[in-house]
C-alpha cells in the first residue's frame, strides 16, 4: 500500500520555511538535516528522522526484535533443562 503524500506548492509555503531537496534518479526527495544552519544539532530530526511515523516504525521493529530474542533465550534455557534431566552428567571428579 502506498502512502499518499500531500504535494505542497512552493507559493503555499510560509516565507521563512526552508525545504531541503535531494535529487534521486528522476525525482526529488525531502531531506531532514540533523544540523541547523548555525551548526547546532536539530534533535527532533536526529531522533525521529523528520517524522513521528518513522519513530513508531523503528520502535515497533526494535520491540519485535527484543521479543524474538527473549523467546529464543527462554527456549534455549528450557531445552538445556530438558537435556540435563534426560542425560545427567556427573561433574564430580575424583
Amino acid at each position: 500500500m502506498k502512502w499518499k503524500k500531500k504535494i505542497v506548492k512552493a507559493e503555499d509555503l510560509p516565507q521563512a520555511a526552508k525545504v531541503y531537496l535531494v535529487k534521486q534518479g528522476k525525482n526529488y526527495r525531502v531531506v531532514h538535516p540533523i544540523k541547523n544552519e548555525d551548526g547546532s544539532w536539530n534533535w527532533f530530526n536526529l531522533f525521529t528522522g523528520g517524522s513521528w511515523f518513522n519513530v513508531i516504525v523503528v520502535g515497533a521493529i526494535v520491540l519485535i526484535t527484543l521479543a524474538i530474542l527473549q523467546e529464543y533465550s527462554s527456549n534455549v534455557k528450557f531445552l538445556q533443562d530438558q537435556l540435563a534431566s534426560c542425560f545427567p552428567i556427573d561433574t564430580s571428579f575424583g
